[in-house]
């Protein structure tokens, strides 16, 4: 299992489109590698900016893939995707992706402040160190998510909370336009969750974009602005968070 993965040797940083959706997917076809069948089927959506999407549906049914298409970790293979109005890869600096902690190696022998740290690597590429700046921006995330008793301490010796807590961190340090978070309340306790919550409202504050897998799905209407449910790699549905379910919830 790979510690994580990064694709900004070929960092471009193009101008995002003036007044471009966060994300525009047209017919968009998917298939895991080493499978025949598409994971993800002729989807279609858009969403604007500064909007906290919450992506819903069983095991299976697409939004793993779905984020990891969006991210530019798993190639299309069919249909088109724009990230603020670029395509794919023209834009790695403005997407922050946190993964499911189980595709993590969290033997890895890092510290929780090096792991945070590598967010900044979008901005850096391989070849260039970090600096001051970068430091005290990792620091500063850090700090934000109740991490910084933790900084030296090895990421296997965190709890499964404080490993989320650090991914989201990593994410944060990025200072990207939008992130794309993959289960990120799966097994964390209440603090944790209400720490995440947190952090996605101030995004929306900021004008930022969340997209985020959950089967979380009992505080939906409080937490999100959009739900977007798959099933079988279709989208099957697609609803103002208020709306979800069918029940209109009071604002």
């Amino acid at each position: 299992m790979a510690f994580v993965q990064f694709f900004y040797s070929k960092r471009c940083y193009a101008a995002a489109t003036p007044g471009a959706p966060a994300v525009s997917v047209r017919g968009l076809s998917a298939t895991h590698p080493g499978s025949n069948a598409p994971a993800i089927h002729s989807i279609s959506l858009q969403i604007e900016a500064g909007t906290r999407v919450a992506l819903v549906g069983p095991n299976g049914a697409g939004k793993s893939t779905l984020l990891k298409v969006i991210a530019g970790l798993l190639p299309a293979q069919g249909g088109d995707v724009r990230v603020y109005g670029l395509s794919i890869g023209g834009c790695h600096h403005r997407t922050a992706y946190l993964p499911q902690r189980g595709e993590i190696d969290w033997r890895f022998p890092i510290t929780l402040r090096r792991l945070v740290l590598t967010g900044r690597y979008a901005h850096l590429g391989w070849l260039r160190r970090p600096g001051r700046r970068d430091y005290a921006i990792a620091d500063a995330m850090i700090q934000r998510l109740g991490l910084a008793e933790l900084a030296g301490r090895q990421i296997g010796e965190l709890s499964g909370g404080q490993q989320q807590r650090a991914l989201l961190a990593r994410a944060l340090a990025q200072e990207a336009e939008m992130l794309l978070l993959d289960e990120p309340f799966n097994a964390v306790d209440a603090d944790t969750r209400d720490v995440i919550v947190a952090v996605l409202a101030n995004l929306k504050q900021q004008g930022k974009t969340a997209i985020v897998s959950t089967h979380d799905l009992d505080r939906l209407p409080q937490d999100f602005d959009r739900v977007v449910s798959l099933r079988d790699g279709r989208v099957a549905a697609d609803t103002p968070a208020l709306a979800y379910g069918g029940i209109v919830f009071a604002a």
